[in-house]
């Protein structure tokens, strides 16, 4: 990928996009193995010039309970569970926002 801007007199149309999924496997600690929760973190990029998408109208923090995103807004913090567990699977799990002022 090109960093980005490519030329900034000559805006990229943005016309193809690469997105990076990551899943993490929480567990209360490195001695009990069981999944307590799981998150994906989620980034995307234009491929034709590398340059970074940023996510709107989404709060910054990590949270177990609802999507949040990076301070820089790249990076998207999504809770998921798998879809035979319980409604309430993952909550519960600390989590911190940060707050605008």
């Amino acid at each position: 990928m090109n960093s980005y801007p490519a030329d900034p007199d000559k805006a990229c149309p943005h016309e193809d996009f690469a997105a990076r999924v990551e899943i993490s496997r929480l567990t209360a600690s490195d001695d009990d193995p069981a999944a307590i929760g799981y998150s994906a973190d989620i980034t995307a990029n234009c491929t034709q010039c590398g340059e970074p998408f940023r996510w709107i109208g989404v709060q910054s923090g990590w949270r177990a309970d609802r999507p949040m995103c990076s301070a820089d807004e790249f990076t998207l913090s999504a809770p998921l569970r798998p879809a035979s567990s319980d409604p309430d699977f993952g909550l519960g799990i600390p989590g911190y926002a940060i707050t605008m002022r």
